[in-house]
């Protein structure tokens, strides 16, 4: 049980990194700078990549939770912004990032944030009540 309290909080600490690399993302397209968040971007989609792993590990039932649900969206948002970085002509990356994939990744992130909690505090309890 504590193992699992280890890596909740890991994919937490990861989870907010990937938002603030977002968000970093976010700025330096608002400043033009769209061509210098190739690589942060890489890293990002390697991030939301090896998160949904540890969650199918956690929770086989992981698609149809409603975390699985909003991480869909997110990768959904994620494939529009490759069509951008990729050239495609109808993608905008701002319009993309600041109404889509942000918003989206928030509330995966806030969801997150309360399913890996609620199992961190489950997991106090049972070790406090001796069982760990």
């Amino acid at each position: 049980m504590e193992n699992n309290v280890d890596v909740y909080r890991n994919m937490l600490d990861l989870a907010e990194t990937t938002l603030e690399g977002l968000e970093h993302i976010n700025t330096l397209i608002i400043e033009g700078r769209f061509e210098e968040t190739v690589v942060l971007y890489t890293d990002v989609t390697s991030s939301v990549h090896e998160m949904k792993k540890a969650l199918l590990a956690i929770w086989p039932d992981f698609d149809e939770r409603e975390l699985g649900i909003k991480s869909e969206k997110v990768i959904e948002a994620m494939k529009m912004m490759l069509a951008a970085y990729e050239g495609e002509r109808d993608a905008r990356p701002m319009e993309i990032m600041q109404f889509s994939l942000l918003p989206a990744y928030r509330r995966f992130y806030k969801t997150l944030q309360q399913e890996l909690g609620e199992q961190c505090a489950s997991a106090y309890h049972w070790h406090r009540l001796g069982n760990g």
